[in-house]
């Protein structure tokens, strides 16, 4: 998958301040998130450890343009 392919990661807070996720934008605006962190570290490791190979089986595949 080219990078131009590849999925951007942010640290989110929940609204009500009980934790974090990760949300998960595709380029194609296609958005998911990935749950449960305690705090924005762990979220930011999940990004930094998990988040550059996540895309490889992640449920959700951009679509080449024809």
């Amino acid at each position: 998958m080219s990078d131009a392919q590849q999925p951007t990661f942010e640290a989110v807070q929940l609204k009500d301040g009980s934790g974090y996720f990760v949300r998960v934008t595709w380029p194609d605006g296609y958005e998911s998130q990935v749950n449960e962190f305690a705090n924005e570290a762990e979220a930011r490791q999940w990004i930094e450890t998990k988040g550059p190979h996540w895309h490889e089986w992640a449920p959700h595949r951009v679509r080449p343009t024809k």
